[in-house]
């Protein structure tokens, strides 16, 4: 019982995170799993990956009605995730648990120095059509990096569609949530494949949380200074990626 209420708290936390910060919000999910919750991190890399791609599907669902989501691009730079996705799924398996926390812990500081910068949406495109190369190699890159450490890969794939697909920067986001609902299916499909193990009531428990969460983070979201909350959780996130970073280097040094 403990352990539910557990999930649906880290879920909640992790929702409300998404929902105050947009891209990047989804990067506690594992470390909640792990250091709340209780998991493995190997079955908290599969239960994250389920989790943000449920949320992300749920909160696709308004801008589908909006005829925001360009299913055609989605699909194309989901498809190499399908290769992509599973190669990451199956590195991560040959690591131990302390190997791979680090890999998470830099991976953690490199988001939050990334959401130190305040978002820039008057870029100048370069293209006015689809770099169909810079779509596939993205969404080759996101899908390892989804696999690999359970992230949905939105700070990634923004930019990639916004620049690479020439679509607008609502449209970008919008497909972006229903790529990353995409990644946590062909994740889960890569665990089923390989026989490892997958926490299917704790994914679901801590889908639920996060949806929550998404909304009353949205809600909150608009009632704050947007630049001056992500610095905020950037620098959060940067301090926890480096505590992280440091109890598992110990770990390793002790083995």
């Amino acid at each position: 019982m403990s352990e539910i209420i557990l999930a649906l708290i880290g879920g909640l936390l992790s929702g409300v995170a998404l929902g105050l910060t947009g891209g990047g919000g989804s990067i506690i999910a594992v470390p909640l799993l792990v250091y709340l919750v209780g998991e493995d991190i190997h079955l908290a890399i599969i239960t994250s990956l389920i989790a943000v791609g449920v949320i992300s599907l749920i909160a696709s669902f308004s801008y589908i009605k909006e005829s925001l989501v360009k299913f055609k691009i989605a699909f194309l730079m989901a498809t190499p995730g399908i290769i992509s996705i599973y190669l990451g799924s199956l590195a991560n398996k040959v690591l131990k648990g302390p190997e791979l926390l680090i890999s998470f812990a830099i991976l953690m500081i490199f988001i939050g120095f990334k959401m130190t910068k305040p978002k820039n949406q008057k870029i100048n495109k370069k293209t006015t059509g689809i770099d169909y190369k810079k779509i596939l190699i993205l969404g080759f890159v996101t899908g390892f990096a989804s696999g690999f450490f359970g992230v949905g890969g939105g700070f990634l794939l923004v930019p990639a569609l916004y620049m690479g697909a020439n679509l607008k920067i609502k449209e970008a986001i919008a497909t972006s949530l229903f790529i990353i609902f995409l990644f946590g299916v062909f994740g889960l499909l890569s665990y089923v494949i390989q026989g490892r193990e997958i926490d299917y009531s704790i994914s679901a428990i801590f889908a639920v949380g996060g949806a929550l969460g998404g909304f009353i983070g949205a809600y909150f979201a608009k009632k704050i200074n947007q630049d001056r909350l992500r610095f905020i959780f950037a620098i959060f996130t940067i301090i926890m990626g480096i505590g992280i970073f440091i109890e598992n280097i110990i770990k390793l040094i002790n083995l």
